[in-house]
C-alpha cells in the first residue's frame, strides 16, 4: 500500500485528496491522509468576502464538500493537525502534540500568510495584530472581522488595491460600510491594469461606494485613525490588511528542501527531495510563485496523475495567466501581459475607452496572436477573447470587432449557440459538453452540477452562465 501524506487543507491540499481517491479508488491500495491545521474541514477561501459582508451566514457555508463527505471516500481529513517538522530519513510527519505520521510521499500544500506591512501600532506589545486590524486568509480571520464589524459598523479601510483587497471592498460596500482603499501606486491593480484601466476603475469604485486613496502608504494606526505618509488621516475603526502574501515554506525551509520565493520544484512537482512533492501557493515552479486557484488545481491534477499510476509522466509546464475579479457592480479581466509602450514594433494595441460608463478595453495582438488584454466592464468579448489566448488562436484581421465583443458573438453569445468545447469554468476546465453531459445523468441545477462537475467551485464567477446553460436546457427538455 501506498502511503500520501497531504500536509495542508487549502484548496490545492484538498483537491489532490479528491482527485487522488477518484484516480484510485481501493484505500487499500493508496491511502491518502491530509493535515490541516485549521479547525474547519476544507472550505473556499475565496468566498470568505462574501461571508464578512453578510451574504453568506458563516464560514461553514462555504464548505467544499458536505459533512461526512471525506470519510465516506476514505479519506483521513485531519483537522487541527499542526506539523512542526519532517524526518527525511524515516519519512514520517511530527505533528504538534508529538504523533508521528508515516508517509512514502509527501506532498506540502501549505499555502500562503498574509503579508503585515511595516504600519506604526498595526501590532501589539506581543507581536499579534493589533485590536481592529485583520488580515482576511482563513476562517479566524473571518470570523474575528465579522465579529469586530457587528460592534463597530463604521468606515473600513483597506490597505491594499488588488484583487483581493478590490474584492473585499465591493463585498462590503454592497453591505452598506463606508469603505476607503488605500492603495501605495497610481492606480489600483497596477500589475495587471495599465494607466488609462486603472483610471476607470477608481471611477467604476467610486460609483459603487468604494473610495480609492491612491499613491500613499499606511503608515499609523493609532485605534481610530489610520494615517497615511503623506498626512492624511482616515478615520475608521477597522483596518483590513490586503497588502499581498507570501508563500509559507518555513516547514520546508526547516526540513532542508530547496526554497526560493516558494518550494522550488521541477515540472513533476518534486522538490528537491524526490519523496516530497509541492503545489499550490506554496510552491515555486519555473520562478514563479502565481497565487491562483486555477494552477493549484491543475498542479494537483498533475500530482494526482503521477502518483496514483494513471500518468506516470505527468507533468506540468505552467498555467495560464487569466486573473479575473467579479464583484457586485464590477467585473474586471486580466489576460497575459500588457505591453509597457504601446507604439513598441511588433505590438497592435486595440483599445476601448468609455470612462463614463467605466468601461476600458484593451487587447494586446503579436503575430496575430493575443498576448495580453484588459477588460473592466466590458464583458462581451471576455470568453472569445480568453479562447483565443489560452489556445493562442489566430485573431481575426479587425481586432476591433473582437474588442467590441462583435468577432465570435455568433459561437459565444448564448447557449444554444456555443460550442460545446466552449469552457465555462475556467477554476475547474468545465466545457459547455460537461454540463451537457450532467444534466443527460440528472444533475438539473447549479447546485448539482457544481456536485457533479465542480463548476462554479472556485471564484463562482460561472455561476450565472451554469444556470443560463441549465436554463437552456430545460427549455429543450
Amino acid at each position: 500500500m501506498t502511503r500520501v501524506v497531504v500536509v495542508g487543507a487549502g484548496m490545492s491540499g484538498a483537491r489532490l485528496a479528491e482527485e487522488l481517491r477518484r484516480t484510485e479508488p481501493d484505500p487499500e491500495t493508496m491511502a491518502v491522509t491530509v493535515l490541516g491545521d485549521e479547525p474547519e474541514a476544507p472550505y473556499n477561501r475565496i468566498m470568505l468576502s462574501h461571508v464578512v459582508a453578510g451574504g453568506m451566514g458563516d464560514p461553514g457555508a462555504t464548505r467544499l464538500k458536505p459533512s461526512g463527505w471525506w470519510e465516506r471516500n476514505h479519506i483521513g481529513m485531519r483537522t487541527a493537525a499542526s506539523v512542526q517538522g519532517v524526518d527525511r530519513v524515516a519519512r514520517e510527519v511530527e505533528l504538534a502534540d508529538g504523533e508521528r505520521v508515516p508517509y512514502d510521499h509527501l506532498v506540502l500544500a501549505t499555502g500562503s500568510e498574509a503579508t503585515i506591512p511595516p504600519i506604526e501600532g498595526v501590532r501589539g506589545p506581543d507581536g499579534s495584530l493589533a485590536a481592529g486590524v485583520f488580515p482576511l486568509r482563513d476562517a479566524s480571520d473571518c470570523r474575528g472581522l465579522t465579529a469586530h464589524l457587528e460592534e463597530h459598523p463604521g468606515r473600513v479601510a483597506l490597505v491594499g488595491g488588488g484583487f483581493i483587497g478590490l474584492e473585499v471592498a465591493c463585498a462590503l460596500a454592497r453591505s452598506g460600510r463606508d469603505v476607503v482603499v488605500v492603495h501605495p501606486r497610481a492606480w489600483p491593480m497596477d500589475s495587471h491594469l495599465d494607466a488609462d484601466g486603472g483610471r476607470v476603475l477608481i471611477r467604476a469604485l467610486d460609483e459603487l461606494g468604494v473610495r480609492m486613496v491612491t499613491g500613499a502608504r499606511a503608515a499609523r494606526w493609532d485605534g481610530a485613525a489610520l494615517g497615511l505618509d503623506d498626512g492624511t488621516e482616515i478615520e475608521c475603526r477597522t483596518v483590513v490588511l490586503s497588502a499581498g502574501t507570501r508563500p509559507r515554506t518555513r516547514l520546508a525551509a526547516a526540513s532542508g528542501l530547496e526554497v526560493g520565493r516558494g518550494i522550488v520544484v521541477d515540472d513533476t512537482l518534486r522538490t528537491s527531495d524526490p519523496d516530497i512533492s509541492a503545489i499550490g501557493d506554496c510552491a515555486e515552479h519555473r520562478g514563479c510563485v502565481t497565487g491562483l486557484v486555477g494552477p493549484a488545481w491543475d498542479q494537483a491534477g498533475v500530482v494526482s496523475a503521477r502518483l496514483a499510476g494513471a500518468t506516470p509522466a505527468a507533468r506540468y509546464t505552467g498555467g495560464v495567466a487569466v486573473t479575473r475579479l467579479k464583484a457586485f457592480g464590477v467585473d474586471v479581466v486580466s489576460l497575459g501581459e500588457l505591453a509597457d509602450d504601446i507604439h513598441a514594433t511588433g505590438v497592435e494595441v486595440t483599445a476601448v475607452c468609455e470612462p463614463s460608463r467605466g468601461r476600458y478595453a484593451r487587447v494586446d495582438v503579436v503575430d496575430s496572436r493575443v498576448t495580453g488584454a484588459v477588460l473592466v466592464g466590458h464583458p462581451e468579448p471576455v470568453g472569445f477573447l480568453t479562447q483565443l489566448y489560452e489556445h493562442a488562436l489566430p485573431v481575426p484581421d479587425d481586432v476591433l470587432s473582437v474588442v467590441l465583443g462583435r468577432a465570435g458573438a455568433a459561437t459565444t453569445d448564448t447557449p444554444s449557440t456555443m460550442p460545446a468545447a466552449a469552457v465555462v469554468c475556467r477554476c475547474n476546465g468545465v466545457s459547455k459538453a460537461d454540463l451537457v453531459h450532467a444534466w443527460s445523468e440528472g444533475h438539473r441545477d447549479v447546485a448539482a452540477m457544481a456536485s457533479r462537475t465542480r463548476a462554479g467551485t472556485g471564484c463562482g464567477g460561472c455561476s450565472a452562465a451554469v444556470d443560463g446553460i441549465c436554463g437552456w436546457l430545460r427549455d429543450c427538455a
